[in-house]
């Protein structure tokens, strides 16, 4: 009996121990992708305002992000916003497209 329940143990902390190890590595990996140099967050900045150029002001003016009333009050909203216009309008991004254009709108106006 105290074989199997050493050799469970002993499972059960390898286990463990592969979990925590792959869990270490996604966050890891989770923080390298949301470490931009300053010079990709300059090009993903101009990215976003190019598209967004391209794109949202074919239908409103800037006006939009900065009136008082405006409708979007935190960066999900922004995000969710963004996404109803783009499919709205069947503007072809993809989801990187999107999120940059969150970015421009969210540094250049809302500063969530």
């Amino acid at each position: 009996m105290k074989k199997i329940m050493s050799d469970s143990f002993k499972t059960i902390l390898c286990s463990l121990a592969i979990i925590s190890t792959q869990a270490c590595a996604d966050d890891k990996a989770d923080d390298k992708a949301d470490v931009k140099t300053s010079g990709d967050k300059a090009e993903y900045y101009a990215h976003g305002e190019e598209i967004h150029q391209d794109h949202c002001l074919k239908c409103h003016t800037d006006q939009v992000y900065t009136r008082s009333d405006r409708f979007v009050t935190s960066i999900n909203a922004l995000g969710q916003q963004v996404e109803r216009c783009k499919n709205g309008n069947n503007v072809p991004w993809f989801d990187e497209d999107t999120d940059a254009v969150v970015h421009f709108l969210n540094t250049k106006y809302y500063k969530f």
